[in-house]
């Protein structure tokens, strides 16, 4: 009967043991997780300050500057020998230097399609795809050829905003 009475004082004290264990290790995890979640959220939200500092001194666009949105365009590629026709939609954005010029280019919208169709045609999938730089040049390529069109440096900046290649 002696061993009975040790046996039950013996279980009801690890069970206390275990009452007093396992709230301290929830508040515990519960603790390191609200103050990881905080301390990650001020790492990070420095980082993208930083960033966006960053982004902004690349892109800076005075209060003159106005940037004129183009329709889609829907242009078959060059073959590139797969014997597939490819196409890439795409959607511009031009960067011109005032509201003057942003009249001459909502008004002859017809040399800007021409100009950006003349030299996707040319392009094959691959050219547009393949490397890192090759958005860049497109986009270079596009701004000088519409340029050129003009007679005048009337865009200064092409943005991209919608590609699909299929």
């Amino acid at each position: 009967m002696a061993k009975e009475n040790e046996e039950t004082e013996g279980r009801k004290k690890s069970g206390f043991k275990w009452i007093i264990i396992l709230p301290l290790i929830l508040i515990i995890a519960v603790g390191g997780g609200i103050g990881g979640t905080i301390l990650t959220s001020k790492f990070l939200s420095n980082e993208k300050t930083e960033a966006a500092k960053q982004s902004s001194n690349t892109a800076k666009i005075s209060s003159k500057q106005v940037i004129v949105p183009v329709k889609k365009f829907l242009v078959n590629l060059a073959n590139d020998g797969s014997g597939s026709d490819k196409y890439a939609r795409v959607s511009l954005s031009l960067l011109v230097a005032n509201s003057d010029n942003s009249k001459s280019v909502k008004k002859n919208t017809a040399v800007v399609r021409d100009s950006v169709i003349n030299v996707l045609r040319q392009k094959k999938a691959s050219d547009i795809l393949n490397s890192a730089d090759s958005i860049p040049n497109l986009k270079t390529e596009l701004k000088d050829n519409i340029n050129r069109a003009y007679g005048q440096q009337i865009v200064q900046e092409v943005f991209v905003t919608d590609l699909v290649v299929q």
